[in-house]
Parts: structure tokens; C-alpha cells; sequence
């Protein structure tokens, strides 16, 4: 038996901040909306999607990116020119900052593995890379 990915909800402590960025980043990178109500978001890429609700009143609390859980969500692109086009065209245009030393290559992760990192309005890590 195989089994894929197909989806992974997120819940959002500040969903009118949270809902709105993702879909914009989404589309960006061509992603359609699955499904959309008030304080819930679903985006997919035709193979796997991202679901975003937001977090009950009462469970609401900051992210902490070490503690268990989601530590990063990653987007694959062709290649570094990829890359360097989504830093000027959307980071930059969005006044979003890179963070943590990116964009960079990482040979650590491989040879033609490039990535930038910048943070959601949750403070989560979202990847943009090549490999």
C-alpha cells in the first residue's frame, strides 16, 4: 500500500492577518482556493493543500517554533533564479524580510540546494527553495 500527502491544517491565532497572507502567497506560486468561510482558508497546488482555521477563542497563544509541532513549511521552486525572483518580486514588493542568513545556498542540504526563509503573521518559518 502507498499512501501521499494530500492536506495539513494549520489553526491561526491571528486569522485575519494569517488567512489573508496565505492566500495571497499561495496564489503567487499558482495555488487555487479549495475552500474559503469566514475565519477558515483552504489552498491546494492540485496534489496537496494547506488548510488554515482560526484557533478558538480561549486556545489562542504565540507560536514557539521549538516546541512540538510544525517547525517550517517548505515551497519547492526550479531552481535559484526561482528563488532570487520570488525575493524581488514578492518579499521585497511586501516589505517581508529574509531571516535567518537567507537567501544562501546550503550545500549542508546538498549541491544545488538555495533557499530563503522569512517569518507568517504567526511567526512561522516559511521556506522558499531549490534543490
Amino acid at each position: 500500500m502507498r499512501g501521499m500527502a494530500n492536506h495539513v491544517e494549520f489553526h491561526a491565532s491571528k486569522p485575519d492577518e494569517t488567512l489573508p497572507f496565505y492566500k495571497e502567497l499561495l496564489g503567487y506560486f499558482g495555488w487555487t482556493v479549495a475552500g474559503e468561510w469566514p475565519g477558515g482558508l483552504g489552498m491546494g497546488d492540485g496534489q496537496v493543500s494547506l488548510w488554515f482555521t482560526a484557533t478558538p477563542e480561549g486556545h489562542r497563544t504565540p507560536l514557539d517554533r521549538d516546541a512540538t509541532g510544525a517547525g517550517h513549511v517548505g515551497i519547492k521552486v526550479d531552481s535559484r533564479a526561482d528563488v532570487d525572483t520570488f525575493v524581488h518580486e514578492y518579499l521585497e514588493a511586501h516589505a517581508i524580510a529574509p531571516q535567518f542568513e537567507t537567501p544562501r545556498a546550503r550545500e549542508d542540504f546538498g549541491p544545488t540546494y538555495y533557499q530563503v526563509m522569512f517569518l507568517d503573521p504567526e511567526g512561522m518559518p516559511i521556506e522558499v527553495f531549490t534543490a
